[in-house]
């Protein structure tokens, strides 16, 4: 069925007729695997491997913070490299579900395979969390670029704002398990074993009733430079679409201080404030709540003034929370700042899928989604290899926490501009 498109050649997530149902087999299916994604993210990048991994494997606390900024940097520049011609490919040989499928098992496996790591062996552990983040990473790219040909009509932000609540719930599911299989750090590893059954159970609904859209595949070696071939135009298509380019540029700054601060935060907690393993993931799970509610309120506001307002909002509340972190030390405010910045975390990322899908041109959604993470993963490159320097080198975290502040104010300004050359005469446009 053929979708309407503004002037920009973009989706209209408002006038788009088609799209599935939100009870068919292949939306449930889609939203699922934000459930199953959620629980590598949480419990290998967020809440025990990167405890594990300083406290048992290295052992060394300043070297830890090295070794792991290292490790989630190039993991991040591999995602870089290879996003933007896998989404070229992808959209020429139309098979973007069978890449998400290779990408998200190579995530499973390396998952599964950190349960045999112990102390020493730092390249063996730093290699699988490096490939399992790879493949966690590619093959959000995949299933993001499934968004627009998943959502029933008109419901693109609503949809992206439920697969991120339904993340974020995997994410508090996963912190409960911790607390029954997780009674220290040096002997919680089985939670590895249970995380990585989760993720593949959970994956596998969207590996057989996820389509892709019907189209005559590219045979052979021709897919390759067929693929780069649209990645060349696709560039070139990127610097004529202006407002898409400054979406992308002021997106960059704004993730490179999430990523980061999803990366670190556990560090800070627990090295920095004492917490213990229990007071962190109660923390966790607090914030996991708020994300939820955090990313389908921004979903529905989102579809109601759009989603570079709605972004606009979200980063805002996230620079008053970053500096009263920085400013309050002591435990309950940094509880409720904690909960204010968890509180738009979710609705950030997902108004930024949202907002992507529908400015993204049809027929070469996976090629711009590629860009879109060659955008927030090149901040990946930096952002957490920046914090672990200057955390270490002053011994103080809550300096590293202030540069986090300037990216989010960047960023900001790039989407405040991008807002107003889409309201040039200072009526702000219903959907922009």
């Amino acid at each position: 069925m053929e979708k309407s498109v503004n002037s920009g050649g973009a989706l209209n997530s408002n006038s788009r007729p088609g799209g599935a149902s939100y009870k068919s087999a292949a939306t449930i299916s889609w939203l699922l695997y934000d459930f199953a994604s959620a629980w590598f993210s949480m419990i290998v990048l967020t809440a025990y491997f990167i405890l594990y991994f300083k406290q048992v494997i290295v052992g060394q606390k300043g070297y830890s913070d090295f070794l792991w900024g290292i490790t989630d940097s190039a993991a991040m520049a591999v995602s870089v490299l290879l996003a933007p011609i896998l989404g070229a490919i992808a959209d020429a040989k139309g098979q973007k579900k069978l890449f998400m499928a290779v990408f998200g098992c190579l995530s499973i496996l390396c998952f599964f395979c950190l349960y045999f790591t112990g102390p020493g062996q730092i390249s063996w552990a730093m290699l699988l969390v490096g490939s399992g983040y790879v493949g966690y990473a590619l093959s959000m790219t995949f299933y993001n670029a499934f968004l627009p040909e998943i959502a029933p009509s008109g419901s693109i932000e609503k949809l992206s704002g439920l697969a991120w609540a339904l993340g974020y719930i995997a994410g508090f599911t996963a912190l409960v398990s911790m607390i029954f299989f997780v009674p220290s750090v040096a002997g919680g590893k089985i939670i590895l074993l249970v995380g990585a059954l989760a993720y593949a159970l959970f994956a596998l609904p969207s590996f057989i009733f996820v389509k892709d859209s019907p189209k005559e595949a590219t045979k052979g070696l021709r897919v390759v430079s067929e693929g780069f071939a649209r990645l060349g135009a696709t560039f070139r298509q990127i610097r004529s679409l202006r407002d898409i380019f400054i979406f992308l540029l002021g997106y960059f700054f704004v993730a490179d201080a999430i990523t980061t601060v999803i990366v670190f935060f556990s560090s800070y907690t627990v090295y920095t404030l004492h917490f213990t393993v229990t007071q962190n993931v109660i923390l966790l799970m607090l914030i996991q709540v708020c994300a939820a509610a955090g990313a389908l309120v921004s979903g529905i506001v989102a579809h109601r003034i759009g989603t570079l307002k709605t972004m606009l909002i979200n980063i805002v509340i996230w620079i008053a929370a970053l500096l009263g972190i920085i400013l309050f030390k002591g435990i309950y405010s940094f509880y409720a700042l904690s909960v204010l910045a968890g509180s738009v975390l979710g609705g950030t990322q997902a108004t930024a899928r949202a907002h992507m899908a529908i400015e993204a041109p049809v027929g070469k959604r996976a090629e711009f989604f590629g860009f879109m993470t060659f955008s927030t993963r090149a901040a990946g490159i930096s952002g957490p290899l920046l914090y672990g320097v200057i955390s270490d080198w002053t011994g103080n975290a809550r300096i590293a926490v202030l540069s986090l502040e300037l990216l989010f104010i960047v960023g900001l300004s790039f989407l405040v501009v991008l807002l107003r050359r889409k309201a040039p005469s200072g009526v702000p446009p219903l959907n922009q």
